[in-house]
């Protein structure tokens, strides 16, 4: 079978399509045919040797996918289309410390993967997984109502968006998105995203304040981090919160100690992989797949490279950050 998959970190064109085995069954495991695996940024990070406890190479890399089984049993038959899992069955994310995604066939328990809804493309339910667990759960964490405004920094991000979606589903009264230039927020504004703040053009809390009439946000989502996470801790209303799940725009950033105690605002910290076991997971997924069903959420494909081209893919990714995911057919 075909996979991808790097010997040694470096750069983008150390990832080489390669040829392996057709992974053999364990009791009880399906076999899937990959059709569309995505490509994440903690992929990026991994190939480049920044993540001491992922696995050496060689590596796949991939945290989801989307497929067809084709060993299947009576709750999966052959021919059943199914969304993959990012959790494996111990709870860690897969394509971080075991292979992942990017290989045409996978060996997986019935607990890893979940039917993908007819009317959802492959491509759909590819990007599907991780970034709307992830928006989920940081709602969840941030103690989300219908009743609280959220601001989600990154707009053509796959956190961000699902995020943004997700709050519009559930009726928040007020949701603002963050775009890094005015292209990306005209796409946002095009994507049906009302309140848009344009960082080519101010400042996060000078946005939330011109928008928010000085209150501020109940609740921030920060999947970017970076000098972005001080700027949207000070756009925080009263006793609002702050939950951070990524730091791709960086590790640190400055805050002002004063906003913690004159507005009591909090933060805190959300990960996937070891922080959720199988019911909690269910939990997760059962708030999702619903709207998924009822398309009341989408998720946002950008580009589909061939496997060929994967070192470019990455790049693409990492480099020009598209609004929406970038996939990998193979």
């Amino acid at each position: 079978m075909k996979a991808i998959q790097f010997k040694e970190y470096g750069a983008y064109d150390t990832l080489k399509v390669v040829d392996l085995d057709i992974p053999e069954l364990k009791e009880g495991q399906l076999l899937v045919k990959v059709n569309i695996a995505a490509v994440n940024p903690v992929d990026n990070i991994i190939r480049k040797g920044l993540i001491p406890q992922a696995k050496k190479p060689p590596m796949v890399l991939g945290n989801e996918a989307a497929g067809v089984v084709v060993k299947g049993n009576s709750e999966f038959p052959e021919g059943a289309r199914v969304i993959i899992s990012p959790f494996t069955t111990d709870g860690l994310i897969r394509g971080i410390i075991s292979d992942g995604t990017w290989q045409e066939y996978l060996a997986l328990y019935p607990q890893e993967v979940i039917k993908t809804p007819d009317h959802v493309s492959d491509g759909e339910a590819a990007t599907f997984p991780v970034a709307f667990f992830s928006a989920q759960a940081s709602l969840n964490k941030g103690d989300f109502t219908n009743s609280k405004s959220v601001l989600a920094l990154g707009a053509g991000g796959a956190v961000g968006n699902a995020a943004i979606q997700l709050s519009l589903a559930y009726g928040s009264p007020l949701v603002i998105a963050t775009a890094g230039s005015t292209q990306k927020a005209e796409a946002a504004k095009s994507a049906g995203i009302e309140n848009v703040i344009d960082l080519s053009k101010e400042t996060i809390s000078e946005g939330v304040l011109r928008i928010t009439e000085g209150k501020g946000v109940d609740l921030v989502i920060d999947s970017i981090g970076g000098n972005l996470t001080g700027e949207a801790l000070h756009s925080l209303a009263r006793n609002g919160m702050l939950v951070t799940i990524g730091y791709s725009a960086g590790t640190q950033f400055t805050a002002n100690v004063t906003d913690f105690v004159w507005k009591g605002i909090q933060m805190k910290g959300q990960s996937l992989s070891g922080w959720f076991n199988a019911e909690e997971q269910k939990q997760i997924w059962n708030q999702l797949l619903p709207l998924l069903a009822e398309r009341k959420i989408k998720p946002l494909v950008a580009k589909v490279f061939d496997i060929a081209d994967v070192a470019e893919a990455q790049r693409y990714l990492m480099e020009e950050r598209p609004f929406g995911k970038v996939l990998l057919k193979f």
